[in-house]
């Protein structure tokens, strides 16, 4: 027996020595999870402040993009109003032949040159007009004034003392931000101003969504079981506006206007709808508002939302300075007199070497495209002008060539965040009245 108790001792000695191994492990083995977590949470917790940094960054940018074409917008206004001479009169003066106005001068021209079209308006833009901006906040290299021998060694202990100037404007990141005129597209209100004004947009709606390139859009059901007609989709924006509870009723052939009041409820056709709703019978507030009028639905905007408009003034007429050929067809056919249709209008053959020959002239106008440089264009090919625009060239309510209502869609990045900053400015006496903002 007395044998047998150094033998225990061994085992249990050896036990302990188990024991202490496993606790070693399993302590080390939470100590590394526990570090290795932390480690973890450390890393997402400095992305997730990196991140937030560069979004803000990347909105300013976005901001500042806004800002920059605001600028440029303001200087567009102010080409818009800086008058031209008329050359042809002042040679016609001077050889003592021609005519003038009542009043003994021919009525001054202005400028239709876009300026936003020309510029691009980016970081590196900025970078240009503010000096040292983006290149950090570095010493200035421009040396300072020379000091003679014989000058007071204070005055040279004070300038080597003095802190080095730095650049301003610096940042990180950089924008791109495009401009679009809104007054280039078909405005919407105007089916909703008067019967005089609503006649022509009403016709140029009915014929863009008439094209035959688009007979797809209305030739099966949607989502919600709906099939609609062009003329159908045309009342429900004028319904959805109008102050009234009953649908109107089309015909673009009426002297009295385009839209007559009905007697049925124009509600009717969205309680199809789940939820169910009724028109606003208000304005629209945004683009994106159509997407609730009955008819409209995703095929619809993705082909006709670049050439639609709801921001501006109602009274706005459409520009004639667009590079989008079917809606400077469809400025064509406003110009044209509406009591001789001519039947080449509409062969899309003839429609494309006019607008080939409208780009061309639009090419070598030193002061840019106006009304009576359209309509001459459209003359020289052999059709009938709306004797209304000859009349008053620069008073119609069918055609113009400026523009005050201006889309800016302005993309900020810093690091590997972007955002998205849309703006709609209608010019003012200031930087443009903002109409619309939305961030994404």
């Amino acid at each position: 027996m007395k044998n047998a108790s150094p033998r225990r001792k061994q085992r249990s000695q050896r036990r302990q020595r188990g024991v202490a191994l496993i606790i070693a492990v399993v302590s080390i083995t939470l100590l590394t999870v526990v570090a290795t977590e932390f480690a973890y949470n450390t890393r997402v917790d400095l992305q997730l402040a990196t991140n937030q940094r560069d979004e803000v960054q990347a909105l300013y940018m976005a901001r500042s993009g806004v800002a920059l074409s605001r600028l440029l917008l303001r200087f567009q206004k102010q080409v818009d109003q800086t008058p031209i001479p008329n050359i042809g009169s002042m040679l016609s003066q001077f050889t003592g032949g021609g005519t003038t106005a009542p009043g003994g001068q021919q009525p001054a021209s202005s400028l239709n040159i876009q300026l936003w079209k020309l510029a691009r308006v980016d970081c590196h833009m900025l970078k240009g007009l503010v000096p040292g901006g983006g290149e950090g906040e570095e010493e200035s290299s421009t040396p300072g004034p020379a000091l003679h021998e014989d000058e007071d060694s204070d005055i040279a202990a004070a300038l080597a003392e003095a802190p080095a100037k730095r650049s301003f404007g610096s940042f990180n990141g950089c924008f791109l931000s495009t401009i679009s005129d809104e007054e280039e597209k078909l405005n919407l209100q105007r089916l909703n101003a008067g019967q005089g004004d609503a006649l022509p947009t009403a016709m140029r709606l009915m014929d863009l969504l008439g094209d035959k390139r688009f007979e797809f859009l209305f030739s099966r059901d949607d989502a919600n079981k709906v099939r609609v007609t062009p003329q159908d989709v045309v009342i429900a924006i004028k319904d959805w506006m109008d102050e009234n509870k009953t649908t109107s009723a089309l015909d673009l052939v009426s002297a009295a206007g385009p839209f007559v009041d009905g007697f049925s409820d124009e509600g009717s056709a969205y309680s199809r709808y789940d939820p169910r709703y009724e028109p606003k019978n208000a304005r629209f507030d945004s683009i994106d508002e159509l997407y609730r009028v009955h008819g409209v639905n995703d095929r619809f905007m993705a082909a006709f939302r670049d050439r639609l408009t709801v921001y501006p003034d109602q009274n706005a007429k459409p520009n004639v300075n667009t590079d989008d050929p079917l809606m400077m067809y469809m400025a064509i056919l406003s110009a044209a007199d509406p009591a001789r249709p001519d039947p080449r209008l509409r062969d899309p053959v003839f429609v494309q070497e006019l607008i080939s020959r409208i780009r061309a002239a639009r090419a070598f106008s030193f002061f840019g495209t106006g009304v009576a440089d359209f309509v001459s264009a459209i003359e020289g090919a052999g059709i009938a002008v709306n004797p209304t625009i000859k009349a008053n060239v620069a008073g119609n309510r069918f055609l113009g060539d400026k523009s005050t209502t201006f889309t800016i869609k302005s993309v900020g990045e810093a690091g590997s965040v972007q955002k998205t900053l849309t703006a709609v400015i209608r010019l003012d006496d200031g930087l443009g009245k903002l109409v619309y903002w939305r961030e994404e």
